[in-house]
């Protein structure tokens, strides 16, 4: 016996059990089977080897925090009068 039946007709395996792979419907036995990143449990056949690069990058924290914070001034309004053309 091979030991690999599609149909599992009382074919039993010491230290293994069967699992549904999440993929393809399929009845398969858990060491034929892969654990995929978003938490899948697939046949290799079907597993997705290749992920998108962008799901490695890991976000850097950015502190926007003032080094040197000071409280902003009155405001300084000035009348008609006060610059005369002397000033400039």
């Amino acid at each position: 016996m091979s030991g690999r039946s599609s149909d599992f007709k009382g074919e039993q395996r010491i230290g293994s059990y069967r699992v549904i792979c999440d993929r393809s419907g399929f009845e398969c036995w858990a060491e034929d089977t892969v654990m995929e990143w978003d938490g899948l449990r697939v046949k290799r056949e079907f597993a997705d080897m290749f992920r998108q690069p962008q799901d490695f990058v890991r976000g850097v924290p950015d502190y926007q925090n003032v080094p040197n914070p000071r409280p902003e001034p009155p405001d300084v309004f000035i009348a008609p009068g006060d610059i005369t053309p002397d000033d400039l």
